[in-house]
């Protein structure tokens, strides 16, 4: 029987080129860097305190119900990404397992200046279900 190997947060390959990712602490939280891609990882909640409100939502929510499988795999939980279109042309890789979003270059320059860009979701999105579930229960 193959031994599962799961990865621990202190050595995690980048998911484009396998080189081991820089874990560092950046001012809003733990932030992993691949030098070689220039591409980088934060999880969710480390976005959230960056990027504005409307954008981290859109993202969430466009990966919950719009996003598709990636062939790229997340490092912490090696299960697949999802792949999420943005309004720049780039993607941006959602594990919606463990909560982590992988930038590429193009979408980390973007969000260094621009984070309104980013926003994935060009259509109505479905409204969450938590509040399908509170309209059902309504008298």
């Amino acid at each position: 029987m193959p031994r599962i190997v799961v990865s621990t947060l202190e050595c995690l390959p980048c998911p484009v080129c396998g080189e081991l990712l820089d874990r560092g602490a950046g001012r809003q939280g733990l932030v992993w860097i691949c030098q070689d891609c220039r591409a980088g990882a934060v999880t969710l909640p480390i976005l959230r305190r960056h990027a504005p409100r409307p954008f981290v939502n859109a993202l969430w929510q466009a990966a919950l119900h719009h996003g598709r499988p990636s062939a790229l795999v997340c490092p912490a939980c090696t299960q697949p990404f999802v792949d999420v279109a943005t309004t720049f042309g780039g993607r941006i890789q959602v594990c919606v397992r463990c909560y982590w979003v992988w930038l590429d270059s193009d979408a980390l320059d973007q969000l260094a200046t621009d984070s309104t860009a980013l926003p994935a979701a060009s259509h109505e999105l479905p409204p969450p279900r938590r509040a399908l579930r509170d309209l059902r229960r309504a008298p």
